[in-house]
């Protein structure tokens, strides 16, 4: 059976928020938009196979070194936020990270095609060797780690066409003209010496399998992960009024809904 992460309105919401922040507006020292964002994300873990966790809560890390083709969280941050968690106690349990990739057009990509024709929604390499070594959670005699990433694209003109489930642990969905891909991904830290059979899996992202198993004592693979959300597999994004972005390498302008948008169910 698939491993489970099911995310909550609130912490859609709550991503859904950061990572366009982080695409639209231009951050104190920066001479561009379209930045990446992290976040730590928090919830309910169940203590039996097969894997599943609830993702009710999001805290971006605001400390973290932003640019447009990677993110680096202060590793500071986590530890003091995993003990204001444990103060909480129940349902804010620690289960793993957020980030967004940003793309721009014509000057990444020429549109959405080219995104989802090249995959550029999946995690990179960079990516998938964060995981190393990042044993968050143990369940019974099973190690893993959970990662997010959301990528955002402005488009030229809002076409919601193509929004909905592309994988089980992928959705497409638009915000007027801004497309966005939210993929979902358990990793399982194996022992390296016993995963000869897992080399396919552990390449999905683009490492290369000889290379990091002479190195490493464990390695994350990527096991078959399913997504849950209800605000996404119910649609209920669609048909809603939103504004549009306009957005190159050094700048952005929004226009909001009432002035923007002109779609057959505006009001």
């Amino acid at each position: 059976m698939s491993a489970v992460i099911k995310v909550s309105k609130s912490a859609l919401f709550e991503m859904v928020m950061a990572a366009f922040e982080a695409y639209a507006i231009k951050h104190d020292g920066k001479d561009i938009v379209a930045i990446e964002t992290h976040a730590q994300l928090w919830g309910k873990i169940n203590k039996a196979h097969p894997f599943k966790c609830s993702i009710e809560h999001v805290s971006v890390d605001t400390s973290a070194t932003q640019g447009r083709g990677s993110v680096a969280p202060n590793p500071l941050t986590l530890e003091i936020k995993k003990d204001i968690a444990s103060v909480f106690g129940e349902g804010y349990e620690h289960i793993g990270s957020f980030h967004s990739h940003p793309y721009l057009k014509y000057l990444e990509v020429d549109n959405a095609n080219d995104i989802r024709k090249n995959k550029y929604y999946n995690f990179s390499e960079g990516d998938h060797e964060c995981e190393f070594g990042n044993l968050a959670i143990n369940v019974t005699n099973k190690s893993y780690s959970v990662a997010l990433v959301m990528t955002i694209h402005a488009t030229e003109k809002a076409d919601d066409r193509k929004d909905g489930i592309i994988d089980t642990n992928l959705f497409e969905f638009s915000l007027g003209n801004v497309k966005l891909w939210l993929k979902a991904q358990v990793f399982e830290h194996m022992v390296t010496s016993d995963l000869s059979e897992y080399k396919s899996d552990f390449e999905m992202y683009g490492l290369d399998y000889n290379e990091h198993s002479e190195n490493e004592l464990t390695l994350p693979i990527p096991i078959d992960t399913s997504l849950e959300c209800d605000f996404l597999t119910h649609h209920d994004f669609y048909l809603k009024e939103f504004g549009r972005l306009d957005i190159d390498d050094e700048d952005a302008e929004y226009k909001n809904k009432i002035k923007a948008e002109k779609r057959w169910f505006a009001s």
